[in-house]
């Protein structure tokens, strides 16, 4: 990983999309479209690193891909995901970035993955529009 010189922080702008959301080979990911219909060229790339279609409505998931705008209601979302995603899951809040309309500042879905029993522990630009913030279930809070 290259670092900035000026700040120190690690440059993943030459990682695609698929890698910074963690997809791997035969994960079941599921398309939320909260508050609009997820890009089909993310979706196609999803799918191609997968290797399989998307999850079930019968069966876990490893990475739920929600799109939310300031109108959504993250903490209801994130609560049914919850129930979904295997202990090591995580789900991805997709949000317009500034200055695109719905803007979510991502520091304010904190309180509510905490609120729903969840730990944000990563941030990334999806596109030019859409950042995400991953939630993920606590270590202490996973099944044994």
């Amino acid at each position: 990983m290259e670092r900035s010189a000026d700040s120190g922080h690690r440059d993943y702008s030459h990682r695609s999309t698929v890698d910074k959301l963690g997809i791997r080979e035969g994960h079941a990911v599921s398309f939320v479209n909260e508050a609009w219909k997820i890009d089909d060229e993310l979706r196609r790339d999803v799918l191609a690193r997968t290797g399989r279609p998307p999850a079930r409505e019968d069966e876990p998931v490893d990475i739920a891909l929600i799109s939310a705008d300031s109108e959504t209601d993250v903490v209801s979302a994130l609560r049914e995901w919850r129930r979904r995603i295997r202990p090591e899951g995580g789900i991805w809040v997709l949000t317009p970035k500034r200055g695109q309309p719905g803007y979510v500042n991502q520091s304010d879905l904190i309180p509510d993955g905490l609120e729903a029993g969840l730990v944000d522990n990563k941030t990334c630009s999806a596109s030019g529009t859409i950042s995400g913030i991953r939630f993920v279930i606590r270590v202490k809070d996973r099944a044994a």
